[in-house]
């Protein structure tokens, strides 16, 4: 049955629409803490906050910052509280209540606690950590190509084929809790702009159909896995989730984020080649997607064009966001 909110969504139930988007709707309180007081709600019927996939997750908290700086200007409050209760209503939702100069919310009334029942309250919250791996993660496998990770390679990136033995350790264990498992491979046309002898940066390599586009021996490749193929069209394909026309500068999605998305996958785990690119720009697209995102140290290496260049990489990631494991 269908939630109240869905049903004022849909038009079902009069109400005082203020903010919609093709994933949220904003609407004022009938039963107002304060002149204003607007509910903003998923399309999506989520029974918690934390239950939305991520992608709706981000699209309403973006719905509650355009909608609170909309509430501000029209009542002129001195700021917008923002309060996650839910017990109402089992479909997520945030409350916006302007607050007036001085004014205050009624806050539960707190209760002292010892300095020992803080400690074992902070020790039993860090040790429910989320597990490495779980049927929502995914670990994405990047670019652990013969161009890339074996000696002969035409791009060779240096200490490449020691990481494969970490990486299929990982797959194993990412298998074993039931997560996805995610390959990409760069898979170039002959001639691309991306290629130095076409104006670009790069040596040939990882043509699509030849041997160096292909896995490298060792990688453990598993059943049932996504696999995801990157500049096929002669675009630069640095992340996983999208690539880029290096002459219109377009950007366009692999589809990788819509497959995740549909396996109801929130978090990806990233080892692979290189660092400083592919690693990089993956991890940075997952977490602007709304994903949560690790990067497994030990099993990635860098270019290094410019010495340095992987850690400063590592470091960006982790300024955005992403767990270093």
């Amino acid at each position: 049955m269908a939630t109240i909110f869905t049903r004022i969504i849909r038009g079902e139930i009069p109400s005082h629409r203020v903010y919609e988007d093709e994933s949220t709707c904003a609407f004022l309180d009938i039963n107002p803490a304060r002149p204003g007081h607007t509910l903003v709600v998923t399309r999506r019927e989520a029974p918690r906050l934390f239950d939305l996939p991520p992608a709706d997750y981000a699209a309403l908290w973006q719905a509650v910052r355009r909608v609170a700086r909309r509430l501000e200007r029209a009542t002129g409050c001195e700021r917008v509280v923002v309060v996650v209760y839910g017990a109402d209503v089992p479909h997520a939702h945030v409350h916006l209540i302007p607050l007036e100069a001085g004014g205050h919310l009624a806050f539960p009334e707190p209760s002292p606690a010892s300095p020992d029942e803080l400690a074992e309250m902070a020790q039993r919250i860090r040790r429910a950590d989320r597990p490495a791996y779980d049927p929502a993660t995914a670990l994405v496998v990047v670019d652990v190509q013969h161009d890339f990770a074996d000696p002969s390679g035409s791009l060779y990136v240096r200490g490449a084929e020691e990481i494969v033995p970490a990486i299929n350790a990982e797959i194993a264990r990412a298998r074993e809790a039931g997560a996805t498992i995610v390959y990409t491979q760069d898979w170039h046309p002959p001639s691309t702009p991306h290629f130095a002898r076409d104006g670009g940066v790069w040596p040939v390599h990882c043509v699509g159909g030849t041997p160096g586009a292909e896995f490298h021996p060792d990688l453990e490749v598993a059943e049932g896995a996504l696999f995801t193929r990157k500049g096929t069209g002669g675009e630069d394909g640095y992340s996983a989730f999208s690539v880029r026309d290096p002459v219109a500068g377009e950007v366009k999605a692999t589809g990788l984020a819509e497959g995740l998305r549909e396996r109801d996958i929130d978090r990806v785990v990233i080892a692979g080649l290189a660092t400083d690119y592919c690693v990089k720009e993956t991890g940075l697209d997952a977490m602007r997607l709304g994903f949560e995102a690790a990067v497994l140290t030990g099993a990635v290496r860098a270019v290094d064009r410019q010495e340095g260049d992987g850690e400063r990489a590592l470091g960006m990631l982790a300024e955005h966001g992403v767990e270093m494991r």
